[in-house]
């Protein structure tokens, strides 16, 4: 288990800009973290006073890049969202309290010579799933070789 601390160490997102508390656990090819950030207040990602649901693409993918920061290799490369697909999203707000802590399963569904595809799944405390869906990783490294 990872506590915020160790994520800051890890992923190039910082301060208010990170939007994971912890990580539970991780293989070779999953991540289950954790966060309550939807609910500041202060979240950068706010619009209107509100916390869009597409909000838990980008905490997702941040627990993708701890992925691949944590199984290193290729995967601490530095690299950019490129593509979302496949997202559902279920619910027209992610700032409900009544989610209470966030819980988000990331998964590697392909590692490729330039980038990562990551399959996602945000659920509340209770179990009920707010966000599906995956993300394409596009490395820097393999960008400059272009």
């Amino acid at each position: 288990m990872l506590n915020r601390d160790a994520i800051l160490d890890l992923i190039p997102h910082q301060g208010a800009s990170c939007l994971l508390d912890e990580c539970l656990s991780w293989t070779d090819s999953t991540l289950e973290a954790t966060t309550r950030r939807h609910l500041d207040p202060d979240c950068p990602l706010r619009h209107n006073g509100r916390l869009g649901p597409v909000t838990a693409s980008e905490i997702a993918m941040q627990a993708a890049a701890l992925h691949g920061a944590l199984t290193g290799g290729k995967g601490s490369t530095p690299g950019y969202l490129a593509a979302l697909r496949s997202l559902d999203l279920r619910r027209d707000q992610l700032d409900d309290p009544r989610y209470e802590t966030l819980l988000i399963r990331v998964t590697q569904d392909c590692a490729m010579a330039d980038g990562f595809i990551y399959g996602f799944t945000v659920s509340a405390a209770s179990g009920e799933t707010l966000a599906t869906g995956s993300g394409t990783v596009m490395l820097h490294a393999a960008m400059e070789t272009l």
